[in-house]
């Protein structure tokens, strides 16, 4: 029996978007990625994280999430596509002035929290930039502003923004009933576990459908979702520190 053509066997090998979506999914879900049970998260739902570890966390999380929307400006300057240059604009007009959710940028609202939680401007400037928020922070600069367009998409849609509201929606239900936090200081995290949050999600899928359409550009994009998934999980570590 004559074997495949080349042409047949890349069609062979090559996943379905939602199949390859559906495995994505599977690797941010899976142990040591999935933030949504890191220890850090259990800790707040319980309410045995203390405050001071709560600012600290949060405070690390500014650090690298501020230089991070900057990269934003990167991928939308790589995109190939009007839609989703329109998508990312919007991400980077909510990150910095809270245009689709109604509040503020993004950092004033941790600014915010970090007061409540009585960590003030000088105790911020104190905190050192934590090795795991250093490395996770470099990481981002490495996918988002010099690889492929796909791989940029992918490794921020489905480790973020498509995690971001249940990890965010389990912290701010703990805050809400451990924590006596104003509705004004809760802003940060409840924004970040809002509809926002699923409107940008749908950029990485789409981008799939129309890019990632071969077994090599499906294995690079499956080392980006993975490797950035392991060290988002890891940067929550920090807490630890407090």
């Amino acid at each position: 029996m004559a074997s495949a053509s080349a042409e047949q066997q890349t069609a062979q090998a090559t996943l379905s978007t939602e199949a390859f979506v559906k495995q994505l999914e599977a690797i941010v879900d899976s142990p040591g990625r999935n933030r949504l049970y890191h220890p850090f998260v259990e800790a707040v739902a319980a309410g045995t994280a203390s405050r001071n570890q709560i600012a600290g966390w949060l405070h690390q999380f500014q650090l690298w999430a501020d230089p991070a929307n900057k990269f934003l400006g990167d991928m939308w300057s790589n995109c190939p596509d009007d839609d989703l240059r329109e998508g990312l604009l919007e991400n980077m007009l909510e990150e910095e002035y809270g245009q689709y959710s109604k509040t503020e940028g993004h950092m004033r609202l941790i600014d915010r929290t970090l007061d409540e939680l009585g960590w003030d401007e000088k105790r911020r400037s104190e905190d050192e930039t934590r090795y795991e928020s250093w490395a996770f922070r470099h990481w981002l600069e490495v996918v988002m502003r010099y690889q492929p367009f796909v791989e940029a998409i992918c490794s921020t849609s489905f480790t973020a923004e498509r995690m971001n509201t249940v990890v965010f929606g389990r912290i701010e239900k703990g805050l809400k009933e451990h924590y006596d936090l104003s509705q004004d200081g809760m802003l940060s995290v409840s924004v970040h576990a809002s509809h926002v949050e699923e409107e940008h999600a749908t950029l990485g899928p789409i981008a799939i459908a129309r890019y990632a359409t071969t077994p090599l550009v499906h294995e690079a994009v499956r080392f980006a979702v993975d490797h950035t998934a392991l060290m988002y999980y890891r940067q929550y570590d920090v807490w630890q520190y407090y």
